[in-house]
């Protein structure tokens, strides 16, 4: 018999509307074809559910989260996703991407690619879908799936299980022939990654329970956070329930959307958060090694990773002239090859940073000692350490995150042997956590401030926990 075909293509992105960035087709990497099957290791597995399928990877865009996608870049690779369909026979299709992509003049810019692949494939061909639980997810989006699933860990340690769920969803509606209903609940709830983790309460037990919801007529429970730092209206958390039982999935969608919103208030951010100022005088009262996280600027949230307000004060505070300090990083290709002519111990004079965040920063004017230049990740291009007294800065030609040791020992740093390490990002990845003793968050200037509170927002809907806080809200179930 001939096996069912299933298609697989996607963008993956986090776009922050708060971002001065915008974010060009060279910033993506695009894989395809059989250069996409390391995302997918069922294909060509033992397990024969996956052997009954062949699976078809198309194109794959993943870029860096950042700012909004320009408008030509994204046409660019959505003409590509639509022409290698055309090609192919598809009997299922899986839309593998993050859920957060906010293009110039889309909001909703997966719905738009969803639309454009729907036309290709017609109403009867099923789509199934992954995405990120930092996604946002519209009403529409999920009218024009047919199954869907986010990650249930934030750190994001189950993104391959996340992956594998949905392409079991799109086998069972192959072998079966059933098809499955959704039940969406929109939660006016949206909160920073950083207040959100699933290894503290209350997003420990919310996320962990959705195993357990999941009987043979329920496929999949899923709860998403939401994105904070895209200004739209789709900003918020959801619930998507998926099965063949349109009264259970009701149901659970509604009392998960409902216990969510009952624990709202129990959100606080994983670590202590204050104000850069406040951090830096308590350094004396933390046991080393101290990770401070940069949290407003955080690249991997979409912050453009060049503020340099902390930097500036790391520098320029008394407290840190007898502590070691790992700052980590600068994006700055000017700086990093100033430093690769000037060679490893020379002393140069910098311009660092502000330059592709002129909104939340300023560049910084330093002179120190060149430690290291290196040209270890030919991808992301030549980095280079700075000293200046006693803070050590990592700068790279392009935004990049440090999230393991290897990151700094490839440098000739170690967080383990430094008494304070600077990260741009929020929570600590699971690596700097095991490392670190005493973990601070600022909440430093930058595109993706954790303490959405003050961010300006004109288009999110109304109201909005916390930005609005004395409201009464009732679960509203669409079912699909």
């Amino acid at each position: 018999m001939k096996k069912p075909r299933v298609t697989i293509a996607g963008i993956h992105i986090e776009s922050g509307t708060f971002s001065p960035l915008i974010t060009q087709y060279d910033d993506f990497l695009a894989t395809r074809g059989d250069e996409m099957l390391c995302r997918y290791p069922w294909v060509g597995g033992d397990e024969a559910w996956a052997r009954g399928i062949d699976w078809i990877p198309l194109a794959h865009f993943r870029a860096m989260p950042g700012g909004v996608v320009s408008r030509d870049a994204y046409e660019r690779m959505k003409r590509e996703i639509l022409e290698l369909l055309s090609r192919q026979e598809s009997d299922g299709f899986y839309f593998d991407i993050h859920g957060a992509m906010t293009v110039e003049g889309l909001d909703d810019a997966e719905l738009d690619l969803l639309l454009g692949i729907r036309e290709l494939l017609g109403k009867r061909t099923p789509i199934a879908c992954s995405q990120d639980l930092h996604g946002n997810v519209s009403a529409e989006l999920i009218a024009n799936l047919d199954a869907i699933t986010a990650y249930r860990t934030a750190p994001h340690v189950d993104v391959l299980e996340t992956r594998q769920r949905a392409a079991r969803m799109l086998e069972r509606i192959l072998s079966t022939g059933e098809m499955p209903s959704r039940a969406w609940v929109g939660i006016p709830v949206l909160l920073s990654g950083e207040m959100t983790s699933t290894e503290v309460e209350p997003g420990r037990s919310l996320w962990a329970g959705l195993d357990e919801m999941t009987a043979d007529a329920v496929w999949d429970v899923s709860l998403w956070a939401g994105y904070p730092w895209a200004d739209q209206p789709r900003a918020m958390a959801s619930v998507v329930v998926t099965g063949t039982d349109r009264n259970s999935i009701a149901s659970i969608a509604g009392e998960l959307a409902a216990r969510y919103w009952k624990r709202r208030s129990e959100f606080q951010f994983l670590s202590p958060a204050m104000t850069v100022e406040a951090a830096l005088r308590q350094l004396d009262r933390l046991t080393a090694p101290v990770f401070l996280s940069d949290a407003g600027d955080n690249p991997t949230a979409g912050g453009t990773g060049d503020t340099t307000g902390v930097l500036r004060s790391l520098i320029e505070c008394p407290d840190t002239l007898e502590k070691s300090v790992i700052f980590a990083s600068i994006p700055d290709a000017e700086a990093v090859n100033a430093c690769v002519a000037a060679g490893e111990g020379a002393e140069v004079s910098l311009s660092l940073g502000g330059k592709l965040d002129p909104v939340h920063s300023r560049p910084l004017l330093v002179t120190g000692c060149v430690s290291t230049v290196s040209d270890r990740d030919k991808r992301m291009g030549p980095e280079a350490v700075v000293r200046v007294g006693n803070v050590s800065i990592i700068l790279s030609a392009r935004r990049r995150p440090y999230h393991l040791r290897e990151d700094f020992l490839g440098l000739g740093l170690d967080p383990l042997e430094s008494d304070v390490t600077v990260v741009k990002i929020g929570y600590l990845e699971p690596e700097l956590r095991a490392m670190a003793a005493s973990h601070v968050l600022l909440l430093s200037e930058g595109g993706v401030n954790p303490d959405i509170r003050g961010i300006d927002y004109q288009n999110v809907a109304r109201p909005l926990f916390p930005l609005d806080q004395e409201f009464d809200w009732q679960p509203n179930v669409r079912l699909y």
